[in-house]
């Protein structure tokens, strides 16, 4: 299954509210259970994220990651 995480997901692991389900969600994209969606907006923002939350996604290994990128069809569908 694949799962499309923005930014707030990978934050809500250091999150007190959040932490409990963000983290169990890593666990199966760690695991191979799922495989986790990053849009190239995501990656921009993890650049300008915390240290902490721009380095959570390097724990996820590279076969359980799936790019995402943003396209004229994804924009005009965004437009609609």
């Amino acid at each position: 299954m694949k799962v499309y995480a923005d930014t707030s997901v990978i934050g809500g692991c250091f999150d007190e509210e959040f932490k409990e389900w963000s983290n169990a969600l890593f666990q199966e994209f760690v695991a191979g259970i799922k495989q986790i969606m990053l849009s190239d907006l995501t990656l921009q923002e993890l650049e300008l994220a915390r240290f902490e939350v721009s380095l959570k996604v390097d724990e996820i290994p590279v076969q359980n990651r799936v790019g995402v990128f943003i396209s004229d069809e994804t924009i005009q569908l965004a437009e609609t």
